[in-house]
Parts: C-alpha cells; sequence; structure tokens
C-alpha cells in the first residue's frame, strides 16, 4: 500500500491511504505486543480520519471501518492481539475470486484460503523482517560515507 501510495504523481500525507498505512502499522506492533507503537499508529489514523472523512467504501471497507478502528484503539491494553477481520465488502471478495477462480474449487474453499493466509502467511505477518532491505542498507551507507568525506574536506 505504501508503495502505491508513493507512486501516485502528486501524494501528501492527508491521502487516505496514508490512514490504512497506518492501521497496517498498527496492527503490525499490536501483534509484536508493542502497544505504545500500536496506540500512536491508531491513534494517527483515526484523527485522519476525523479530519477529512475519508471515503473508505471506495477502497473496499464498509462504512464501520472507522469504528472498528475506534473499538480496537480504545481496549489495546486490556485486549492480547488476535488478527482482526476488516469488515470486507462483499464485492470486494467476488473481484478477488473472478481473477483467481481457477486456482480454487469453490468460492467458499477461496474466501477461507483468504482469511487464513492474512492470520498464518509467516510473509505476511512478519513481511518487514523478511522483505529485501538491501536498498535502504546500501542508502543508508552512502549517506554516512557521504557525511565522513564532508568531516574529512
Amino acid at each position: 500500500m505504501e508503495e502505491a501510495w508513493k507512486d501516485k504523481e502528486n501524494f501528501t500525507k492527508e491521502d487516505p491511504e496514508v490512514f490504512l498505512v497506518l492501521i497496517v502499522t498498527g496492527e503490525y506492533h499490536y501483534r509484536r505486543d508493542n502497544i505504545i507503537g500500536a496506540a500512536t499508529s491508531y491513534k494517527r489514523a483515526l484523527k485522519l480520519y476525523e479530519k477529512y472523512e475519508y471515503d473508505v467504501g471506495a477502497f473496499g471497507f464498509d462504512a464501520e471501518f472507522a469504528d472498528v478502528i475506534s473499538e480496537r484503539f480504545e481496549s489495546l491494553a486490556e485486549v492480547p492481539f488476535t488478527p482482526m477481520h476488516y469488515p470486507v465488502k462483499q464485492w470486494v471478495y467476488e473481484s478477488l475470486y473472478d481473477m483467481y477462480r481457477d486456482d480454487y474449487e469453490s468460492y467458499s474453499a477461496f474466501t477461507l484460503e483468504i482469511l487464513n493466509r492474512f492470520e498464518k502467511d509467516e510473509h505476511i505477518i512478519h513481511r518487514h523482517r523478511l522483505r529485501d532491505r538491501e536498498d535502504v542498507i546500501e542508502a543508508r551507507l552512502e549517506a554516512l560515507n557521504r557525511r565522513l568525506k564532508q568531516r574529512k574536506g
């Protein structure tokens, strides 16, 4: 999502994609028991939503999506993490099923696989730990080398 947001010709930190990225970031922190990180992300997301009232339906979510996030935010300290069941509109599942119909025996097998994948797929759960960070490491090394040259020069 973050990459899609940054690929936009004109992007700002007020865009609806930022709202969604903050929610996913909150989930990432919550899963790892980083309650402060989760609370910070959820709070920022909810502030954006309150200010801009994004059309979450355009992203395929039911209208109560912000309420679900708000409830999650309020119960962070008391409730241990469980994967969130996003209030996704039916047309999203149907569209995805149409795209991948040949890979599944039935619509119900498809939806079950989707739900299980987001709860158990290690590449989704540990995305930041498993991703290729070579470009980030290289950029940091280049910046360090520039600073060292400036000190010497």
